[in-house]
């Protein structure tokens, strides 16, 4: 784990890439400097960026880390898991409705796994690891403020 201090990088990675996106977009549609076949290189390279600041957010150390969040982690590691697990059947068995069945005996880690890395339709967005880290993030983030608010009434 990442000391504390390194939230505020975390943060400021998220900031910058937001702020650098939105820049790059604009100078490439409204005053046109950056050519459009640019646009796509930057988008991915400010993807990164914002990923890799929620990465180092989800890895620093809180400011009084105790056992309680570390249960709190664990909780939450163990929660993400069921929604990822849940988001795995609901796509392939909607990706089996919409080919006709056609490819649900092909319902294995592999072919998902095949199907994340080529870009295929829904899977691509569902089953990014980058969709499990924000929502590892979230259910952490709100089992600490409900931890701390409930610590402020006792």
């Amino acid at each position: 784990m990442l000391p504390y201090r390194f939230r505020k990088c975390g943060y400021g990675l998220i900031i910058a890439s937001v702020l650098s996106f939105a820049l790059g977009l604009f100078m490439a549609n409204v005053w046109e400097i950056i050519p459009q076949t640019h646009t796509r290189f930057i988008s991915m390279v400010m993807y990164l960026l914002f990923f890799l600041g929620i990465f180092v957010i989800v890895m620093t150390k809180e400011k009084d880390e105790d056992e309680m969040v570390d249960s709190i982690r664990r909780r939450s590691i163990a929660t993400t898991a069921f929604i990822a697990f849940g988001i795995f059947v609901v796509t392939n068995l909607l990706m089996s409705f919409l080919h006709g069945f056609r490819t649900l005996y092909s319902v294995s880690f592999v072919s998902s796994l095949v199907s994340v890395l080529t870009g295929n339709g829904i899977a691509i967005g569902l089953r990014s690891i980058n969709t499990y880290i924000v929502i590892y993030l979230i259910i952490f983030r709100i089992s600490i403020w409900k931890m701390r608010i409930q610590s402020k009434e006792d």
